[in-house]
């Protein structure tokens, strides 16, 4: 993935409608009209495809498992070539997860490394401090969940430290029933460390769920976020996020080399000032 491309304004969660590609030209052109230029479309894969039993493990290695284990996976070429010039297009993964050994089968997966991003849904507080401490993901969601998660300031230092980052998907807002523990986890890396490392998504499959930027930034200030805050959720964080999904896609750390011919430009004034000033002295 080119990361020097994604411009604008980020959305790095956008779901499949109905699991019918056709159906996402619709949603995708809204984003494109709300001013957003890098979507990443998500794909959420449930930990009982890796459903494995517990002899025929001990028998064999996790990478032998993973090897009979293949999960679909959504062509994105043909809706690149549609929004070339208009939308940068990343694909994510998103692992639902309460068995935090089933981490390690699908790292083992060829499938994992097609997607750009990885994201990991914890559905038990054994899988959250893992995740914090362990799991090298690029994303942790916190999705509604039956049981809540304790998430205490040891946790989220330790996966900010690790470059980990933590994502609000607006769509819950929208729902009465979680609304109140989205807010909640919200505070808390309000709390925790000032929002650091929080990426704002949508989470959205539907098109009349999508909100432009700017109602998000009002939208941010139920969430604990102040309007740079708000703005650095949708806009450098997530530029960071995809730097660290770089690094871990390709095992190396990624860095950005840059033209600096302004810089040469004012060392050159500089000099020029400094000869003035030499002229000056000497008359």
């Amino acid at each position: 993935m080119d990361i020097r491309e994604s411009t604008g304004f980020y959305d790095l969660c956008v779901n499949v409608p109905e699991n019918k590609i056709e159906n996402l030209y619709p949603v995708l052109s809204k984003l494109c009209e709300y001013g957003f230029k890098t979507i990443a479309i998500n794909t959420n894969i449930d930990e009982s495809i890796l459903g494995t039993d517990k002899k025929k493990k001990k028998k064999s290695g996790d990478s032998e498992i993973s090897q009979g284990i293949v999960f679909e996976t959504i062509n994105i070429e043909n809706i690149r070539k549609e929004f070339d010039g208009r939308l940068k297009i990343f694909n994510r993964i998103t692992f639902f997860c309460s068995d935090f050994a089933k981490t390690h089968i699908l790292n083992h997966c060829s499938s994992l490394k097609t997607y750009d991003l990885y994201a990991f849904a914890p559905r038990t507080q054994n899988a959250l401090q893992c995740a914090c401490t362990q799991l090298n993901a690029d994303i942790i969601t916190l999705r509604p969940n039956p049981m809540s998660f304790k998430l205490n300031k040891k946790l989220y230092d330790q996966a900010i430290e690790r470059g980990i980052h933590f994502e609000i998907q607006y769509i819950d807002l929208l729902n009465v029933e979680f609304r109140k523990t989205t807010i909640h986890y919200s505070h808390l890396f309000h709390t925790y460390g000032k929002s650091k490392n929080v990426i704002l998504s949508s989470g959205s499959n539907d098109i009349k769920t999508i909100r432009n930027p700017y109602d998000l930034i009002n939208l941010a200030c139920l969430l604990g976020l102040n309007e740079v805050q708000a703005k650095a959720s949708m806009l450098h964080q997530c530029k960071r996020l995809l730097l660290r999904a770089e690094r871990r896609h390709r095992g190396k750390a990624a860095f950005i080399i840059k033209d600096c011919t302004k810089k040469r430009s004012v060392i050159e004034e500089d000099a020029q000032c400094v000869k003035k000033l030499k002229t000056y002295v000497e008359f």
